[in-house]
């Protein structure tokens, strides 16, 4: 039986379709899974967190490979069929959304990490940079991810300043560690069949990010064209705070934010931390900053 057979008969079994609503679109090819799999590691007594495990395919080749897997749903409808069919004894099933809001995760997700783990799923594309983004800014963040995620949100988060691409997502993950685009995937290795192609993305964690950092960079990156003083001013800074921060850490004030690229930018936001302390921590997650 293919992983496509083996999906209709798990959906009628569980008597619900594919709902686009929650950007469900589940993975059918063995060769992905085998590859995204292979990009999470070593899984043997391993704590792996997936987001949106749909009707099991991925969850049960985790648990085979001996893993510890929290299993976060949306559906009811799937999450009473995992329920139903799946072993629990190495898997903890959580009914709900994987984000309470844009800037933060699901508490279960939350007190999950609380120990060394993992982020291995096939991502809706809708929530799949929120995902991302908070859980590299967690107190622990996972110590490997590899994901299914949009095409475009792979290259973007794997580019380089200079690039059109570069924004605040790619310098947020990138300072906190090194993405790498595994392997693209068609619209084919899904059911049903997105517009657009996939990828694999993996992350190994390089350093721990500082509490606001990923917010600060964001909000930056809305004035990404303006020279240094000018976006940090845009951002709240006072001009002369602003100057003395970029000389503090040896930046070129005339140089864009869209110029600097992750170390730079983590230089940046120590020199405006003690230039000006109580800044980054007033300014809110904007997502659409990318």
């Amino acid at each position: 039986m293919s992983l496509k057979q083996e999906l209709l008969a798990d959906l009628a079994a569980a008597g619900v379709p594919p709902l686009h609503r929650f950007g469900q679109n589940f993975m059918i090819d063995p060769a992905a899974i085998e590859a995204l799999l292979e990009a999470l590691g070593a899984l043997e007594g391993r704590r792996v967190l997936e987001v949106g495990p749909g009707t099991g395919l991925l969850t049960r080749r985790l648990l085979a490979r001996g893993a510890q897997v929290l299993a976060v749903e949306i559906d009811r409808g799937l999450h009473a069929w995992l329920d139903r069919s799946l072993d629990q004894t190495r898997c903890t099933l959580v009914l709900g959304d994987c984000l309470v809001s844009k800037s933060r995760l699901h508490p279960a997700i939350e007190a999950f990490a609380a120990q060394e783990w993992c982020l291995g799923a096939n991502l809706p594309y809708d929530v799949s940079l929120p995902v991302i983004l908070n859980a590299i800014a967690l107190p622990l963040p996972p110590s490997r991810i590899a994901v299914t995620i949009q095409l475009e949100a792979a290259l973007r988060l794997c580019s380089r300043p200079g690039q059109d691409a570069w924004g605040g997502s790619a310098a947020v993950l990138q300072a906190g560690g090194v993405p790498k685009l595994v392997r693209r995937l068609s619209p084919a290795s899904f059911h049903p069949a997105p517009r657009v192609d996939s990828a694999i993305l993996s992350w190994t964690p390089s350093r721990l990010l500082p509490p606001g950092f990923g917010a600060w960079v964001r909000r930056i990156f809305s004035s990404r064209r303006k020279v240094l003083p000018g976006a940090l001013r845009d951002a709240g800074m006072v001009r002369s705070d602003a100057e003395a921060a970029c000389s503090a850490c040896g930046l070129d004030s005339m140089r864009r934010i869209e110029q600097l690229d992750a170390p730079e930018l983590l230089a940046l936001f120590a020199a405006c931390s003690l230039t000006a302390p109580a800044l980054p921590a007033t300014l809110p997650l904007d997502p659409a900053n990318d």
